[in-house]
């Protein structure tokens, strides 16, 4: 249960930047406006699914844990790729 928390909390103090970002798209970009309100709601999901443990519906810590392995790799190519626009 604490790995699953530690790791929730991970995936959202590594997207805080990715949000920010996405923040500026979605007033910038025209069609790419759904994958910036994806990339902008990602790093919540772990924190979302991790909420549901407390409540009646009772998950498995390993799917929060999961979730946030997920966005963390999703932050990271995130990042990768606007390293890489950055770079050319």
């Amino acid at each position: 249960m604490l790995a699953a928390w530690l790791l929730v909390w991970l995936a959202l103090a590594a997207g805080l930047l990715q949000v920010l970002i996405c923040g500026v798209i979605l007033f910038s970009a025209r069609w790419s406006i759904p994958v910036a309100l994806i990339f902008l709601a990602l790093p919540f999901v772990p924190l979302i699914l991790m909420q549901e443990i407390r409540g009646w519906r009772r998950l498995d810590p390993v799917v929060p844990a999961i979730a946030a392995l997920l966005s963390i790799a999703a932050s990271a190519g995130f990042y990768w790729e606007l390293f890489k626009q950055m770079a050319e």
